[in-house]
This record gives structure tokens, sequence and C-alpha cells, in this order.
């Protein structure tokens, strides 16, 4: 095993890695271009690994180095770590696992991976890793990750809403009485009052990176905003989908989505307040518009992410569990 441990601040990441993601169908989330963006706004050193067997990319993994101390509001120095910390393995952008094995890669193998991955990772990062946390890390995957004497730790679930209708008039017809008439009327309030964006086209990386920052800021969070340049680089990129609204040529709410031909993956989002020139109930007519589109492109389901689980189950989510595994070295 070939493993190699990349800060997307210093190096280049790997031909290799985007050819293993198109050929593993991976959504732009992965996209090199796209996590080296994050990495530069980040306040959190980002790491990046590819493990290769035999010159063959065997999995990929990303996530980010948490000092014990995190200071924040600041973005983090590229190359500096903290005296002491771990590394959190997750999705950087989304809410999935930090990790994917080949597809022809064996079971059998995957642990073999893994041990490769974590010892190279130790050994980069130096003694003031304390191990390292797989977030977001779904059932299926537990057996890889989760071994002797690690923990298991449930966390927020991720939503999700599976695909059983030919069309919208037979998902609103599935909904409660109340809640049908509900939803309609915003759908219909939204479509007269604004233009919206139905997973066509480009979007202004300004503009979305402005709305995604406001939102950052109403809902408390201490994450650095995501730059312009994000947007930018997925501009074009297959499977990127942007779900919004216009009025006139001002972006007033936006959903960031990931199409993989099998399921849409919600992920940013981002909205003006009402005082701001923004609109009542944009939020859920975004979902609406998501659930739509899955209908349309007969896609499998839609992927909501985590939060809100109250509210994503009234449109007819699923709670998919996941959970943490922390390992110390």
């Amino acid at each position: 095993m070939q493993v190699e441990i990349i800060d997307p601040t210093a190096q280049s990441i790997p031909a290799d890695w985007e050819l293993f993601r198109k050929q593993e169908g991976l959504i732009a989330a992965w996209q090199a271009d796209a996590l080296t963006a994050v990495a530069w706004c980040s306040t959190r050193p980002i790491r990046l690994g590819i493990v290769r067997d035999g010159g063959q990319v065997a999995a990929v993994f990303s996530g980010e180095v948490i000092g014990l101390t995190p200071r924040r509001g600041r973005y983090a120095e590229p190359g500096a770590l903290p005296r002491a910390g771990w590394f959190n393995c997750r999705m950087l952008i989304g809410f999935t696992s930090g990790f994917v094995f080949a597809a022809e890669l064996p079971e059998r193998d995957r642990a073999v991976v893994l041990a490769a991955f974590e010892k190279a990772l130790r050994r980069r990062l130096g003694r003031g890793c304390l191990g390292i946390v797989y977030r977001q890390v779904t059932d299926d995957m537990l057996p890889v990750v989760a071994r002797r004497h690690r923990p298991r730790v449930r966390t927020a679930p991720n939503t999700l809403l599976r695909n059983r209708w030919p069309d919208m008039e037979a998902y609103f017809a599935d909904l409660p009485r109340d809640r049908r008439r509900r939803l309609r009327r915003i759908h219909e309030e939204a479509a007269e009052g604004t233009r919206p964006l139905t997973g066509a086209g480009e979007i202004d990386p300004v503009q979305a990176a402005a709305l995604a920052e406001a939102t950052l800021h109403k809902h408390g969070s201490s994450d650095a905003p995501l730059p312009a340049r994000y947007f930018h680089v997925l501009c074009g990129e297959e499977g990127v989908r942007y779900f919004g609204h216009l009025d006139g040529d001002r972006l007033i709410s936006f959903d960031l989505a990931f199409d993989d031909g099998r399921r849409l993956v919600t992920t940013v989002t981002g909205a003006l307040e009402i005082r701001d020139g923004g609109r009542r109930n944009l939020y859920f007519d975004l979902y609406l518009r998501e659930i739509d589109y899955m209908i349309e492109h007969r896609r499998e389901g839609c992927e909501f992410g985590k939060g809100m689980a109250e509210l994503k189950q009234r449109f007819g989510c699923e709670l998919i569990p996941q959970t943490a595994v922390p390992a110390a070295w």
C-alpha cells in the first residue's frame, strides 16, 4: 500500500484523485479544485488522503485537524497544525463520511487500506495528533471502522426522501390534507413572486457566497464562509444542480445540490432575510423544487442532510442513522 497525505494549501491534489472520483461516480463535492477552495477558507487545517494499491487508487479520505482549544474566527494558516488535537474524518461539504473505497475493492481488503491510511496520517501529523474520529458513518460501513475497543456514538441522523411517485400531483396527494394545501400554496406563491431555479444552469458565485455567509451568521455558526471561488469552480461541473429563486437578476435563495445519477444530495443553502428583500417560505419551496426534480428525473431519492429532522419528516423523509467512531492512537 502507498499512502499520500495532502495539504491542499501547499500541494496539488494528484491527477488520479479526479480520475478516481469520476470512475467511482462520486459527487462533485469531492472535486479537487472544490476541496482546495474549501481548504483555503477553513478555520481548521484540511488534510486529504489517497491510498494506492499496485498503483491503483483504492480509497480517498478527507477531513480536518481539530485542536483541543480551537481558535474561532480565524482562517487556518497554511501548513500549520495545532499542538494537540485529532483528525475529524468527514466530507468537507455535505453530510456523509469522509472516506470512499473503490467499488471493486474486496470487503476483506478495506480494513487493510484503512489501517494503512491511519498509519500514514499518524506519521504525517505527528505526536500532537491524538487519534481520528470517523464522522457520519452509516450502519453498512460501521464494520470497517468500528473495530475492537472503538466506541460507537450515535449522532444526528441524515434525512432521505425515497422516490415513490410518478409526478408531483401524486406526491401532494400523499400528504395529509392540511399540509398538502399549505405546501401547494407556498409552491404557487413562490412561482408567482420570483423566478425559480429548477436545477439547470449556473449561478452567480459572488451572490451565492454572500447568501451562504448570511445564513451562517443567522444561525450563529463559527465556521468560515465558503468563498465565491468554491461556487465558481463547480460551475459547469457535471452533476452540479442549483435550486433557488431570483428577484430580477438578484439571487434571494438557493440550495446547492449534487446529482450522481442515482440520488440528489443537498448541501449548501442560503437565503435573504425578509427585511433585506427576501420572501417568506422560500426555504420550503426549495424542498419542493428538489422533490419535483427527483421525481421528474427518476432518481431513487433525495438526501436533505442533517438538522431539522422533524420538519423534513413532514415532507416524507425518513431518518438514516449515523455514528461517530473515535479511534485513539
